[in-house]
């Protein structure tokens, strides 16, 4: 539970972030205009903190987007609740009028903000009323190693033991977290925050509006080796590729921690336009992920990968060196990409990857129909008749064997 600084009304908070989304999305290039979102009940209801419905009490705000979430903080007794149309519609059996006094110890129905996303609209609530980054991140000055070459723009500021190095550019109002290493030639756009222990390496440039977190490392060496074998010492000796390409992530990318992207071996590993990737997920040399996409933990995309625009990769799936997937194609978790995926809204799962529908068809097969298999080859084998194998296997007799009267 989030506790507000003070008491909010409903419809002051509701309004506020129908703006700032507005303008987000706007800035992000989505559509431009207010949501509407409609208040059914009290718009001056007091909201004193945002929760979960679990966590759900007076004064609260919550979100349901499953009808068993918005009955948990109704009963108990939510202040409002952000829901969806096609939501309302479901529950509103078991609603009683909003405001009125219902038979649960005096409580009131929950006012209710009608919003086609309610995830996405308490997001940005909770964007509203967060806290902000602490004070030292703007009064410490960084270790510069040649400060007459670096280019930084207004309001950038610097969390203490913070390294810059020659020619690093950074954009006005990016905010640089303690202990971060920016290598020589680096850049960093506007309005980026780069938080603690992250690491960018020489030659990685960073667009506008991006978020680096915590102890990731952009632009380390590329894994790559020519193999050299030597018969007279009976070795396989691995000689290393210096890598020298650089690392360009676009505009308004979100890297999460502990993450690494490689450099590539002459040109660019690439991260497009708005593309989100989760901690702890590595990307190999000469990569290129295209667009809005979506990469979740523990990903791993081997060298000279290609991920099409708006693709999900979901958590632990793996592309093989130079696999191709194509625009909106989704990897499901713990899958292995070996070769090409074919663009469109499809769900791609198992190693190697085929259409999630097939794929679960041959593992209900393997489960259910081939142990039955086996036991007939096994029948077969022995030299059985087709009517002792019938009756082995479990099959209903023929009429012709049914004993008669």
């Amino acid at each position: 539970m989030i506790k507000l600084a003070s008491k909010k009304t409903l419809s002051s908070l509701v309004e506020e972030a129908a703006v700032k989304l507005s303008e987000t999305l706007a800035l992000l290039g989505g559509p431009v205009g207010p949501t509407p979102a409609e208040i059914r009940g009290d718009p001056g209801t007091a909201v004193s903190a945002l929760s979960s419905a679990s966590e759900a009490q007076d004064g609260a705000l919550c979100f349901a987007i499953k009808k068993e979430f918005f009955l948990e903080a109704r009963d108990k007794g939510a202040a409002a609740i952000v829901l969806s149309a096609d939501l309302l519609a479901e529950v509103e059996a078991d609603l009683g009028r909003p405001g009125q006094p219902i038979d649960r110890g005096g409580k009131t129905e929950p006012t209710l903000v009608v919003f086609p996303e309610p995830r996405l609209l308490f997001s940005v609530v909770l964007g509203l009323v967060g806290p902000g980054f602490s004070p030292p991140w703007a009064v410490n000055e960084p270790y510069f190693k040649d400060r007459a070459s670096c280019l930084l723009g207004e309001g950038v500021t610097f969390g203490p033991n913070s390294y810059v190095g020659a020619g690093v550019s950074v954009g006005r109002d990016s905010r640089i977290g303690p202990g971060v290493f920016l290598d020589d030639g680096v850049s960093v756009g506007r309005d980026c925050v780069i938080h603690p222990g992250a690491v960018l390496r020489y030659g990685v440039r960073v667009g506008d509006r991006c978020q680096i977190h915590a102890n990731s490392v952009i632009g380390e060496d590329g894994f790559g080796y020519n193999q050299v074998p030597s018969p007279a010492t009976g070795r396989l000796i691995h000689f290393k590729n210096p890598h020298l390409g650089g690392v360009v992530i676009g505009d308004d990318v979100e890297i999460g921690a502990l993450t690494a992207i490689d450099r590539g071996l002459v040109a660019d590993t690439v991260i497009g336009r708005g593309t989100k990737i989760d901690n702890l997920v590595q990307i190999g040399h000469n990569c290129q992920i295209g667009a809005d996409c979506v990469v979740v933990s523990q990903v791993g995309a081997a060298g000279h990968s290609q991920v099409g625009d708006r693709a999900f990769l979901l958590g632990q799936c793996g592309l093989s060196h130079g696999a191709k997937v194509g625009p909106d194609a989704i990897i499901s978790g713990q899958s292995g990409v070996l070769g090409q995926v074919p663009a469109g809204r499809n769900v791609w799962t198992g190693t190697p990857v085929k259409p999630q529908r097939e794929e679960y068809a041959a593992q209900i097969m393997v489960k259910n129909d081939l142990p039955k298999w086996r036991a007939f080859l096994k029948l077969f084998l022995k030299g059985q008749s087709w009517e002792q194998i019938r009756a082995a296997m479990g099959a209903e007799p023929r009429p012709s064997e049914r004993p008669k009267g």
